[in-house]
């Protein structure tokens, strides 16, 4: 079996990375994709504990709820399009480290993922996921803009 990875954010470079996995997995056989969604851990924001732990799992509950229908939806809406096995999944932590992991432990083939464009500015200040990905994942990467 073939293996595709998409990390999804809800962004339109997202979305066009799940149409590209899709369009490479459409008439071949055995292909997977899974949609994976990282939700930012409250652990890795301390703000978060400072007002409550009630709000960690306040926070982690909207997230989950929220992370799940974003799946739910693109997977419903490339059924429709497609005759491919979409799975999803959803962590908590630091994006390109989860993806990275996820992608490593169960030996994913590819990893498709959007480039969201933020410019040299916001790629110094706050780093790129789709480079950290490149750099780190031990399977080829694709970059969808």
């Amino acid at each position: 079996m073939y293996e595709i990875l998409v990390p999804v954010d809800g962004s339109d470079p997202a979305r066009r990375a799940v149409k590209e996995a899709v369009s490479i997995a459409e008439g071949k056989k055995d292909v997977e994709i899974t949609l994976l969604y990282v939700s930012p851990s409250p652990v890795y924001f301390p703000f978060y504990s400072m007002v409550g732990p009630s709000l960690d799992a306040d926070v982690k509950e909207v997230e989950e709820k929220e992370g799940n229908q974003m799946l739910d939806d693109l997977i419903t809406e490339e059924s429709k399009s497609a005759n491919v096995t979409l799975k999803k999944k959803h962590l908590y932590g630091i994006a390109a480290q989860e993806i990275c992991d996820y992608a490593n432990d169960t030996k994913k083939d590819l990893i498709v993922m959007g480039n969201r464009g933020m410019g040299a500015f916001g790629q110094v200040i706050l780093g790129s996921v789709s480079n950290k990905v490149l750099h780190l994942a031990n399977c080829p990467v694709m970059i969808v803009k």
